[in-house]
């Protein structure tokens, strides 16, 4: 008898745990939507971890990029345009209509050597970099003049920071960021996040380095 309340009462406790939805004192409900809220998991780390990845499979120390997706698990159906939208990011989108991932996820795409007209595109997620996939260029691509080197964006490290700038800058209460987007517009190196909400959707842009810019309604 002493055996079986004991099996009992752990059954019983086992249920309240798997029941109760909670991390620690917070209820699992508001701590998902909370890290949905800041970003669903876009931080340096998560850059740092992808490029990491992606030079030691290239063998370079240095990534030549053309476009930089970075995406929370929350990212389904969100719009990014704006008017001044580079051509590589048009087309980007154009091969990827679907981002969405369970997983916050950071896609690149890059060039394999300085000077070679060739693509390839990666997508990084889990902590593990898939394999290449081969993008189409045409001869009209202006590869020298989209591309950038990954070590020019020292914002990448401050993606926590750049994540909550684009909320307060919003000023959406039930806004989540669910993109972040790396590329050359013009002559300047932008990350430009989107912050969306039920109601409407905010382009939030920053320069090379993270500072902010301005901010637009989509």
């Amino acid at each position: 008898m002493r055996r079986h309340g004991w099996l009992r009462a752990a059954a019983l406790g086992l249920l309240v745990v798997m029941t109760s939805g909670c991390i620690g004192a917070v209820d699992r409900a508001d701590f998902e939507h909370e890290l949905r809220g800041r970003g669903g998991g876009l931080d340096g780390a998560l850059a740092d971890s992808a490029l990491a990845a992606l030079r030691e499979r290239l063998g370079t120390g240095e990534v030549q990029a053309n476009v930089i997706l970075l995406t929370a698990p929350n990212s389904t159906g969100f719009r990014l345009v704006l008017s001044d939208q580079p051509d590589q990011v048009t087309r980007f989108f154009a091969a990827h209509p679907d981002t969405t991932a369970r997983q916050a996820a950071v896609r690149l795409r890059v060039r394999g050597e300085p000077g070679a007209r060739r693509l390839d595109d990666y997508c990084f997620t889990l902590g593990a970099l898939g394999t290449a996939e081969p993008v189409r260029v045409s001869a009209f691509d202006d590869l020298d003049g989209e591309g950038f080197t990954t070590g020019e964006v020292t914002g990448l490290s401050r993606l926590t920071e750049i994540v909550d700038t684009a909320l307060a800058r919003s000023e959406l209460p039930d806004g989540q960021v669910t993109v972040i987007v790396v590329s050359r517009f013009g002559r300047e190196i932008r990350m430009v996040a989107n912050v969306s909400s039920p109601r409407t959707e905010m382009i939030a842009e920053f320069d090379r380095t993270g500072a902010f810019l301005r901010i637009q309604q989509a």
